[in-house]
């Protein structure tokens, strides 16, 4: 073992400490992943505290509702999925039952929580020999080292080196609950105490606001909340507070049900959808041009939103 190898390693934790960190991240639970772990609470919890003070940083802000990621627990536990997917995939393939297949798909983590995850029981029913593995990211995975087979990411679909389908056609919408918008619509305006929802690392209110000709609002006086995370957004909005801007594909569903509506008019396509983007290695890989086309014929490369809204201010 060469120096380098060994400085390396005295800086990894075990790789127990991080199973179970992983655990606990992904439950944002302590009970929950105490007991698939077959710990107590206790132990677990001091896993995670002996793992921060090897690491000295603080991966988790411990609340009454269960945990929530620093935002270097969220780095390492995007870290750690990543890792254990590409040795539980190495230890597949060493143990490949004859006749099954394995997909990996990885997902942005909005399009993955909002969109995909209630509708792969179709292609798993369909397909009941392919062993399907949805690897969920907040950025979207280098294909030739991540070992996915699909990557699915926003963009504007130049990726030329590889083959991609469009799933959506989206546009940026104004949402939020009906109640909101219902005291939005009483009052004929928009209030400055009602709190804006905001994706800090794709600012889509501002990009919509910069193409109305007229504004039911002024951005900057509104209280705000930011989020990393749309899918996070989506869910306070359903909670009944505040207003956002985000993408039509992400509240499809949503509007459909009722749980969220459109307070106003106005949309704005910004050039980016959703795409399903394979693999070089895999291009003659039949269960990823099944999977690919499933996409195409679930998604037909125009989901959005429907154009119902409701009158407001």
């Amino acid at each position: 073992m060469t120096p380098s190898n060994t400085s390396v390693l005295s800086r990894i934790p075990s790789l127990r400490s991080l199973l179970f960190f992983n655990a606990a991240g992904r439950h944002l639970n302590l009970v929950r992943a105490a007991d698939e772990l077959r710990l107590t609470q206790s132990a677990l919890s001091r896993q995670i505290k002996a793992l921060e003070e090897h690491l000295g940083v603080r991966l988790f802000e411990r609340g009454p509702r269960g945990l929530r990621f620093t935002e270097e627990g969220e780095l390492l536990y995007d870290f750690t999925s990543r890792a254990f997917l590409l040795m539980d995939q190495g230890v597949s393939k060493l143990a490949a039952t004859a006749g099954r297949h394995t997909l990996v798909v990885s997902v942005a983590r909005s399009f993955a929580q909002r969109v995909l995850a209630s509708r792969l029981g179709g292609f798993v029913s369909a397909n009941p020999e392919v062993d399907l593995r949805i690897d969920v990211h907040r950025y979207y995975a280098d294909l030739e080292s991540s070992g996915a087979d699909i990557s699915i990411r926003l963009g504007k679909g130049d990726w030329h080196d590889y083959h991609s389908v469009r799933i959506t056609d989206d546009v940026l919408i104004p949402v939020c609950a009906p109640g909101v918008a219902s005291r939005l619509a009483e009052q004929g305006r928009i209030p400055e105490t009602t709190i804006l929802l905001r994706n800090r690392e794709r600012d889509y209110v501002g990009s919509w606001a910069a193409q109305q000709p007229e504004m039911p609002f002024h951005i900057d006086r509104l209280p705000s909340i930011d989020f990393n995370d749309s899918a996070t957004v989506i869910s306070t909005l359903e909670s009944g507070t505040g207003i956002t801007v985000t993408r039509s594909s992400l509240v499809a569903d949503a509007l459909e049900e009722g749980t969220l509506v459109r307070p106003f008019a106005g949309e704005v396509k910004d050039g980016l959808n959703y795409y399903a983007v394979q693999s070089a290695r895999s291009t003659k890989n039949a269960v990823v041009k099944r999977f690919m086309q499933w996409l195409d014929a679930t998604f037909g490369g125009d989901f959005s939103a429907p154009a119902k809204q409701t009158a407001a201010p």
